[in-house]
């Protein structure tokens, strides 16, 4: 692996790819955002969707354990971060009633993917629960946009790009199907094809065909001149899971194994935590104005390992 592809692999590779591929490429076109407001939106927005990768990665490493019987290290790690996300939000001014809301349903989310990764099992309504609860994290970077410069979100162009969410994720999984069965990963078409065999794919599709015909349907309320544009930004996010579907794996393929954790301690998480505070309120005070505009768009160029 070169060290392109291990910095995209790291929770920072994996912000600035959400954010590249969400924020600049989709949410700031949909919502019309300036592009000077741009440039002091997204050294915040990037922060804090690493911020948000640091947590995943406590799920990560206990897909075995259940964390609410086990209330381990990391239990308590994660009301940590989840106390100082507000906090530090509240600080920048991105904080508000949507915000507070999809922090919830983060929470939600995290809990949902730990207690079935858990148990061992999943059902048709876990696999579609964890894929419309999944985009929370970009949902919350879009919230926060409007935070930020005041305003409040349109409702109507919210439930718009809610099944492009969803698809876009099953998008993701369909891309990286076979490196998710190797690796043991929640995987809404592996799910699927434990559940339904050969027609996993007929029936994954059928889902599918339910979200894309919602967002069709709530695209047809936008002003005519404004749909050709949001349709192709929000349909080149979800491209993968229109497209043919990749064929079932009946054998695992053998794939090298992941690196061996090294054992992050909750101190070492807790420094890494305050470290990136320091850093959001750092981008905060970019944000007002008291600091120079750098160049952050080149870093949004740069490619990530995972994308949608």
């Amino acid at each position: 692996m070169n060290s392109l592809a291990r910095l995209a692999a790291t929770p920072l590779g994996k912000a600035v790819g959400i954010t590249r591929d969400y924020v600049s490429q989709m949410y700031y076109v949909v919502d019309e955002v300036p592009r000077r407001q741009r440039l002091r939106l997204t050294p915040v927005l990037l922060a804090v969707e690493y911020l948000v990768y640091r947590v995943d990665s406590l799920a990560e490493r206990n897909t075995e354990v259940d964390l609410d019987a086990e209330r381990n290290s990391d239990y308590e790690a994660f009301h940590t971060y989840k106390k100082a996300f507000e906090k530090v939000l509240r600080f920048v001014g991105a904080w508000n009633e949507d915000v507070a809301c999809l922090v919830d349903e983060a929470e939600q989310f995290i809990r949902l993917e730990n207690a079935t990764t858990s148990r061992g099992t999943i059902t048709r309504q876990d696999s579609l629960a964890l894929v419309e609860l999944r985009p929370t994290d970009v949902r919350l970077l879009r919230a926060m946009t409007f935070a930020l410069r005041g305003r409040s979100m349109d409702p109507a162009t919210r439930d718009l790009l809610w099944p492009v969410e969803v698809l876009a994720d099953i998008a993701n999984d369909l891309e990286h199907y076979e490196q998710d069965v190797a690796l043991g990963t929640l995987n809404v078409y592996a799910a699927f094809a434990k559940l339904y065999g050969d027609t996993a794919a007929t029936e994954l599709r059928r889902e599918v065909d339910r979200y894309e015909s919602m967002f069709l349907e709530r695209l047809s309320a936008l002003p005519p001149e404004r749909r050709a544009q949001v349709a192709e930004v929000c349909r080149r996010r979800y491209a993968a899971a229109v497209r043919p579907y990749p064929p079932l794996i009946t054998q695992p393929p053998a794939l090298a194994s992941p690196p061996r954790p090294t054992g992050t301690s909750l101190r070492k998480k807790v420094a890494i935590g305050t470290a990136l505070a320091v850093g959001l309120f750092a981008a905060a005070a970019y944000g007002r104005g008291q600091y120079r505009p750098s160049r952050t768009s080149s870093l949004l160029r740069k490619t990530r390992g995972h994308t949608a």
